[in-house]
């Protein structure tokens, strides 16, 4: 059976993070999002892919981790989920498939799941995920008399974003699932649909606390003098400098530097060739692929896009957010866009988002 990953999203709650950037190519721990897809289903035995993107996920070939599995890159062109599932589902000669969305990062658990459901029963399936009272969107999900109904509101119930399904169009997805009586489970376990810069925060906990035991490199340059936690993640060509801590659990990327006397603090995740400058304090924040923090900086809480500057002496403030995201309501700190500079000695309020 083959998967067809939807990976064409705008991105628009994650903005400017994703300006010129798919959001399923975010990195998070070293990987793209849509690698931890792909991991899972290869898990639960999906071996060949069919990714639907738009003209932002140009990038995927040159993305993805080097992997066993086939895949093949389709580049939407028809509007909305039934457009880019019909241009999926037109690679596939089988009668069923595997749909998954790109941004959801969960256990490969959910997948294993899904499948095993769907060889019982040898009907279509779909997963469900429960989530936070008042939250509304599209995928809400209310069980009658053991059918499913999707609805806009009103549920604690959620589409998990991975379903079994026969390779046929539809012209609406919602009204679709509901008319295939459909066999479902709910899915209890972790569970992140990247949607906002929130949800990032929330995905480096789930994967950090999923980790066991400390890594390190034998290519990682680590001087005596450092301190490292448990659950410490350190990459190839990482450099840790003297007297610096990495405080478990923490992530830090290949080609990484942390300078001397920098704490880096429980989930967060430094990735590919970053920099953090001395003496400066991190905390349970991303910072992008190529960002450079200048010395004496406290973040926290905080998404730091790709190749940002961050001047010398900046601080983050935190608050808690005034919306309501999956359910609840998150201390969160500052966005800083790709490529954005920021002066010597900011002062960042919460939500800072400016170029």
């Amino acid at each position: 059976m083959k998967a067809v990953i939807l990976a064409g999203g705008k991105g628009e709650g994650l903005y400017p993070l994703t300006e010129g950037q798919q959001k399923e190519l975010l990195s998070v721990l070293g990987k793209p999002v849509l690698s931890y897809v792909m991991e899972g289903l290869m898990k639960a035995g999906i071996s060949e892919f069919v990714i639907v993107t738009s003209d932002k996920g140009r990038e995927i070939e040159r993305e993805l981790p080097n992997t066993d599995a086939g895949y093949e890159v389709v580049y939407q062109k028809k509007e909305g989920i039934e457009g880019a599932i019909s241009e999926g589902i037109s690679k596939i000669s089988d009668k069923y498939y595997v749909l998954a969305f790109g941004d959801i990062i969960t256990s490969s658990q959910l997948y294993s799941s899904l499948l095993s459901l769907y060889y019982t029963n040898g009907k279509p399936s779909i997963s469900l995920t429960p989530i936070g009272e008042g939250f509304n969107t599209y995928g809400l999900v209310e069980i009658e008399g053991g059918r499913i109904k999707v609805v806009r509101s009103g549920s604690t119930l959620a589409l998990a974003g991975a379903y079994v399904l026969p390779t046929e169009t539809m012209d609406n997805f919602e009204e679709y699932l509901s008319s295939l009586n459909p066999s479902y489970f709910v899915w209890s376990g972790p569970w992140v649909d990247i949607g906002y810069p929130e949800d990032i925060l929330t995905a480096i906990e789930n994967l950090l606390n999923e980790r066991r035991g400390t890594f390190i490199s034998d290519g990682a340059n680590v001087a005596r003098s450092a301190v490292l936690g448990n659950q410490v993640i350190i990459e190839d060509r990482a450099t840790i400098e003297d007297y610096a801590v990495i405080k478990g659990p923490a992530y830090i990327g290949k080609d990484a530097y942390i300078g001397n006397f920098s704490l880096i603090r429980s989930f967060s995740s430094i990735e590919r060739n970053a920099i953090i400058g001395a003496y400066s304090e991190v905390a349970h924040t991303l910072v992008g692929q190529g960002v450079e923090i200048g010395s004496k900086s406290y973040l926290t809480y905080s998404v730091v896009g790709r190749e940002a500057k961050i001047g010398a002496g900046t601080i983050t403030k935190t608050s808690m957010t005034n919306k309501v995201v999956r359910g609840r309501s998150n201390k969160f700190g500052c966005v800083i866009p790709p490529k954005g500079k920021v002066d010597h000695g900011s002062v960042l309020k919460p939500f800072y988002a400016e170029g």
